[in-house]
């Protein structure tokens, strides 16, 4: 079911550009032409992001959001919606197929919708054709008794004068080609052959394909490493745990390890918003004697993608739409001011640290050791980046 449209007679306060002017020459946005004709005499990029809303296009919602936010907030709002996924898993784990499974067997398989089953004629309708039977029987034997035995008996003499005729000519009494033709009935008139060439060549076909399969799925496991389902959790709670010192303290040394993380799991919701938090930072080259500042759009775009990753994500309760109207919902709540990580450092308790993920829950302790006092409590009036 779609999300309570909460987002309603809201302002937008926590943002960079207010026009979509500023936000298309600043940072790079780009208009799909496929929906230029809504921009039209839309100026106000709020609004846009609203009217995207209300058309129920919540993927360019959240995508303008993305790059209006203040990237401070847009951070922490991903970082939202990645735990919003992480929720959904804990109800409903995503199940990663073995790619030896795929095309392991060639029997061909008929599923139950498409399975016919012969009709079956109902018990009362051959009652009643016996009874038909038996009584045309009857009559037969009542007609018959009523011909002159001598003149039944030249009939047959005289029939079995021609029958022995045939016999003579074709070599066979009518009567057993008679007999000949019903058994030729219960036979299959479409017998296979097993051994013949056509099934010798495709079972030999059948082999070269599953040697050829086999390779392929041996050469792919070789150059791809298993899943490790512990090692893949810590990362993603590392990447999580640096993403949240990003959003508490901004600064060069926790950018630094957004970027060391993120690089190791960048094909991951949380590895790819730690790298966007490096990118929102603004500098490449941390620790440099000089700042190499990040192009325009990067840090939104990095931002847009780690939303479509989750959108995309399998597993779940929601459905693309549902969690793009979702993350939409959320975006609207930081960025109007509404949700922000100051209760969260007065508690000392990152959010990802007590999310169920995968059926189970953390234990609450602060990640990798770091103290609640070793972050920074958050001011609206001064949202920083």
């Amino acid at each position: 079911m779609a999300d309570k449209l909460d987002w309603l007679n809201k302002h937008l306060t926590l943002i960079r550009y207010v026009t979509l002017n500023d936000a298309v020459d600043k940072e790079g946005y780009k208009i799909r032409p496929d929906l230029a004709e809504h921009f039209v005499g839309v100026r106000d990029a709020e609004e846009m992001a609203f009217k995207f809303a209300r058309l129920g296009d919540y993927k360019s919602a959240c995508e303008l959001l993305a790059y209006i936010a203040h990237r401070r907030a847009g951070v922490w709002w991903v970082y939202r919606c990645v735990l919003s996924l992480l929720e959904e898993l804990g109800r409903n784990p995503a199940v990663d197929r073995d790619i030896a499974d795929i095309a392991a067997s060639f029997e061909t398989t008929v599923p139950d919708f498409a399975k016919v089953e012969l009709p079956q004629v109902p018990p009362e309708v051959n009652q009643r054709l016996d009874s038909a039977l038996a009584d045309a029987k009857a009559k037969l034997a009542e007609a018959q008794s009523k011909i002159d035995p001598e003149m039944r008996q030249y009939v047959r003499d005289a029939v079995e004068v021609a029958f022995q005729e045939f016999k003579r000519v074709h070599g066979i009494h009518p009567m057993d080609l008679l007999k000949k033709a019903v058994e030729r009935c219960k036979e299959d008139p479409y017998k296979i052959d097993p051994n013949s060439p056509l099934f010798v060549e495709a079972e030999k076909l059948k082999s070269q394909i599953q040697a050829a399969r086999k390779d392929a799925v041996d050469t792919i496991k070789a150059v791809i490493p298993p899943k490790v389902p512990e090692h893949e959790k810590k990362m993603r709670d590392n990447a999580l745990s640096a993403v949240y010192r990003w959003i508490a303290v901004p600064d060069e040394p926790n950018s630094k390890a957004c970027l060391d993380i993120g690089n190791e799991c960048p094909d991951t919701p949380a590895g790819l918003l730690s790298l966007s938090a490096f990118w929102a930072f603004g500098n490449l080259m941390p620790g440099g004697d000089q700042t190499v500042p990040t192009p325009p759009g990067l840090a939104a775009n990095g931002l847009s993608q780690t939303l479509l990753m989750c959108a995309l994500h399998k597993g779940g309760t929601r459905k693309v739409k549902e969690r793009y109207e979702h993350y939409f919902n959320l975006g609207v709540d930081v960025v109007s001011g509404k949700d922000n990580w100051e209760d969260s450092l007065a508690s000392g308790s990152a959010p990802h640290e007590t999310v169920p993920a995968n059926g189970s829950s953390a234990n609450g302790a602060p990640a990798n050791g770091v103290p609640a006092n070793g972050y920074e409590r958050w001011n609206p009036k001064n949202p920083g980046i």
